[in-house]
């Protein structure tokens, strides 16, 4: 009984009208599939524009430097540097020099204001303190909101999380992708750390 059964099937799958319509009902499956794939990433993308169109960017940055967040006659500062130190006044001094509350000593001639020794024309310094120093001018504010504004999405996290000026200075003046080519050289290993709305300059090896 099996056998013949197994006869049967073999004869009916070896008439052309059976191939055919198996190989039709396949074709149909898959450009079901296809169509429905491409809708639902249609859709997706429709919904995303949406959403980027109807929630815009909400950032935290306030550009004054008597943010709320600092205590009276208190400092925050860049911490990590070993030689130099930046406050979030914007004084950049030696480390030795900072005072208990946090602030560089301004009384100190080697103590300087909004300092942008090292730094490039493009935003781009060699010392991460002068950096963070000279992002905090004021006449900076202009440029760090064009940046906020055109942040891609890989930053937001980054980003979203900053409070002040002083955060966004520090933040964005630390080495980032932007500042390494292929994942593991910089572009320009002088002047790595960059607070300008460009990555650095792409040196020849």
């Amino acid at each position: 009984m099996v056998n013949l059964f197994s006869m049967v099937w073999r004869k009916i799958l070896r008439k052309r009208w059976v191939l055919g319509i198996v190989f039709g009902l396949s074709l149909i499956y898959f450009l079901t599939s296809t169509f429905k794939q491409e809708e639902r990433i249609v859709r997706d993308r429709t919904l995303l524009q949406a959403h980027d169109q109807d929630q815009a960017i909400r950032w935290k940055v306030q550009f004054n430097l008597g943010n709320s967040s600092r205590v009276s006659n208190q400092c925050r500062n860049s911490v990590q540097g070993k030689l130099l130190i930046t406050d979030d006044l914007g004084y950049v001094c030696e480390r030795k020099e900072l005072l208990a509350n946090g602030c560089c000593n301004i009384n100190i001639a080697s103590t300087r204001l909004y300092s942008c020794e090292s730094c490039l024309p493009n935003g781009c310094c060699n010392v991460y303190e002068y950096c963070v120093s000279c992002c905090l001018q004021p006449n900076k504010q202009l440029l760090l909101e064009r940046f906020l504004n055109r942040a891609a999405m890989a930053f937001q996290n980054l980003f979203l999380a900053v409070e002040d000026h002083f955060e966004l200075c520090l933040a964005k003046c630390r080495t980032s992708s932007q500042s390494v080519q292929h994942e593991n050289t910089y572009r320009n290993p002088i002047a790595k750390y960059c607070y300008g709305e460009s990555p650095p300059e792409l040196l020849p090896m």
